[in-house]
């Protein structure tokens, strides 16, 4: 009888044994994500909200390759920080890759956004083309910024969290000059010059907030196109 127990109680300290070195493992691969896994897991652990990428989740796409090959309907997303594409092509439970060589990336958003990349500040970036013709380009440069809580933590307040935030920039491209341009009453003024007055009223009617991307192109298409 005292055999039995002490047997029962080996087998019982021997699972625990297996479960804490089972947790400890997984919690160690957890900490050892890198980025290319981020995409599938979604960078989030206590104390950060959000995601570094510019998408939370990553959303569907048709590529173009340098070589002319077009893929279509490519799960992806982009880390701002290092100017890089991800793709995913073998089901949600998939590495991540990161994409080399590529030409352009339209997405199948409700409204498709246009991604290139463009020298800008020194560099090749991965930037959204809004607008353009013979001589100039008109680009968004989005990116994450992460933003720390404001408020002292005391016993009565829940938790908080450092979170990621988009935001975004607006330049004018021509060959490798690039000029910053603003969404806000002053920047409109100096891009629409003579045609101010009908494009606040564009602006009013339509309910625009040219400091979106989205409604930015919409902006330059009424100025331009």
């Amino acid at each position: 009888m005292q055999k039995g127990k002490l047997l029962l109680m080996m087998m019982f300290m021997l699972s625990v044994i297996g479960f804490v070195r089972a947790q400890s493992v997984t919690s160690l691969k957890q900490q050892e994500v890198d980025y290319g896994r981020a995409f599938r897991f979604n960078v989030k652990s206590d104390g950060v909200k959000g995601t570094p990428f510019m998408y939370d989740e990553p959303i569907a796409a048709n590529i173009s390759l340098k070589s002319g090959k077009v893929y279509e309907n490519i799960p992806f997303n982009f880390l701002p920080e290092k100017d890089e594409i991800y793709i995913q092509t073998g089901g949600p439970e998939s590495d991540p890759l990161v994409l080399k060589n590529w030409e352009w990336l339209q997405t199948l958003e409700q409204q498709p956004k246009m991604f290139r990349l463009e020298y800008l500040e020194g560099k090749e970036r991965i930037v959204e083309i809004l607008f353009e013709n013979d001589q100039e380009k008109y680009v968004a440069l989005h990116f994450k910024y992460l933003v720390k809580p404001t408020n002292l933590k005391d016993g009565y307040t829940g938790p908080q969290y450092d979170t990621y935030r988009p935001d975004v920039r607006f330049f004018k491209l021509n060959g490798l000059l690039s000029q910053e341009f603003k969404g806000n009453t002053s920047g409109l003024k100096e891009l629409a010059k003579d045609q101010y007055n009908a494009l606040r009223q564009y602006v009013k009617v339509e309910k625009l907030k040219p400091e979106r991307s989205e409604d930015m192109k919409k902006v330059l298409l009424f100025l331009f196109d």
